[in-house]
């Protein structure tokens, strides 16, 4: 048997004690629910549409479920804007018209049922991504492996220059990638080294902060390494409309070797 999520069915019991005026459909189609979840990009370059990872104009999508927890095929949904100074046609394509800077709410709709708020950041085009501070370090890893085997944190600034000010552009994603003797170590593999946010989570994508930084640390599983000293090499990189931004990819060497080792 089919199990309806809790949370929609939940969604069923709250309009039906609404009482008449909110009657739950039964059809297929009648959306009792909505689920907002992800944004094709955390931000938008003020002037333009928003676009996906791969720098294609991407509409905004909220999944509707009906009175059995299925989801219904292209709902009539309505995106609206919660905020000034961004426009969303009937297709869900959102553009930053006025807005240069900030962020900006939105929502999915169908008749009375309003989704979650998602924010959008607004933001510049970037012109330029870098290491910001040093692009190396040396992690001496105890035996047998200790969470504390973590090099300090990598971190780039992606910018823009305006009037000769750097100035940090928040909302891009930033993809980390680490090599070992050329050869890239997949994010399934925590065999030799993973990376971590900081948290403390495996995690091989960043978003920006406000000041334009992203940073990444390398756990070292001392266990499986060589016994003489080596390196780790870690990439960063940051895209604008598909192709990367100059400076990309951010170079760093992270050096490992035995605390007793010399």
């Amino acid at each position: 048997m089919r199990r309806v999520p809790c949370w929609v069915a939940a969604a069923v019991v709250a309009a039906a004690a609404a009482g008449a005026c909110s009657d739950v459909g039964t059809s297929p189609d009648a959306i009792v629910a909505l689920a907002f979840d992800t944004l094709p990009y955390p931000a938008v370059v003020a002037g333009d549409t928003m676009r996906d990872s791969m720098g294609r104009a991407a509409p905004l999508r909220a999944v509707a479920y009906n009175a059995d927890g299925d989801v219904i095929a292209n709902p009539a949904l309505r995106y609206l804007a919660l905020d000034t100074g961004v426009l969303i046609d009937a297709a869900g394509y959102l553009v930053a018209t006025t807005r240069t800077s900030g962020s900006v709410r939105v929502v999915a709709a169908a008749r009375a049922l309003q989704s979650l708020t998602r924010t959008v950041i607004v933001t510049r085009a970037p012109s330029l991504f870098a290491v910001s501070g040093s692009a190396t370090d040396t992690v001496k890893y105890a035996l047998p492996d200790l969470p504390t085997n973590v090099s300090k944190a990598m971190t780039v600034k992606l910018t823009r220059d305006s009037a000769g000010t750097t100035l940090g552009v928040p909302g891009f994603l930033v993809s980390w990638q680490v090599t070992f003797h050329g050869v890239t170590v997949e994010r399934s593999d925590t065999t030799l080294a993973s990376l971590w946010d900081d948290a403390r989570h495996t995690s091989l994508l960043d978003t920006t902060f406000t000041d334009g930084t992203a940073a990444r640390m390398l756990r070292i599983r001392s266990n499986t390494l060589p016994s003489s000293a080596d390196s780790f090499v870690v990439f960063a990189t940051a895209r604008h409309r598909g192709a990367v931004v100059a400076g990309s990819p951010a170079r760093f060497v992270i050096h490992f070797r035995p605390k007793s080792a010399r």
